[in-house]
């Protein structure tokens, strides 16, 4: 499943549920979150039904055709369009402070003093 959807511009998957064959995933390159891996084939459980359609993930969010999405090694987001603009500019606003805060901890400030400073940790 993950080599046809790389051929087929997939530039990632996410699964309500699990993977295999994770060694093989990481050398396709294609990030892949899902609940964890499973050693067990997909058989007749897992189809593709339909694509380039919204989504809902049970007890999360509806994910509509040309949301952001963003994910890494703590979880994945899902930016509405209309709020993209808004949420990059705080993502990169918090990293400054982020940065800032990490300097002051690496030349001695304690955790304490540098959110009473920067307001962020």
């Amino acid at each position: 499943m993950s080599t046809r959807a790389k051929a087929l511009g997939a530039a990632g998957a996410i699964l309500d549920g699990y993977h295999r064959d994770s060694a093989g995933i990481l050398r396709l390159g294609l990030p892949v979150f899902s609940a964890g891996s499973y050693a067990q084939d997909q058989k007749m459980r897992g189809r593709v039904i339909d694509y380039r359609c919204a989504l809902e993930f049970p007890n999360a969010v509806r994910v509509k055709p040309g949301n952001l999405i963003f994910g890494d090694w703590d979880g994945v987001l899902v930016i509405p369009q209309e709020a993209e603009a808004e949420a990059i500019r705080l993502a990169l606003e918090k990293v400054r402070g982020e940065s800032k805060v990490r300097t002051a901890l690496e030349s001695g400030m304690s955790t304490q003093e540098a959110f009473a400073r920067f307001g962020v940790m």
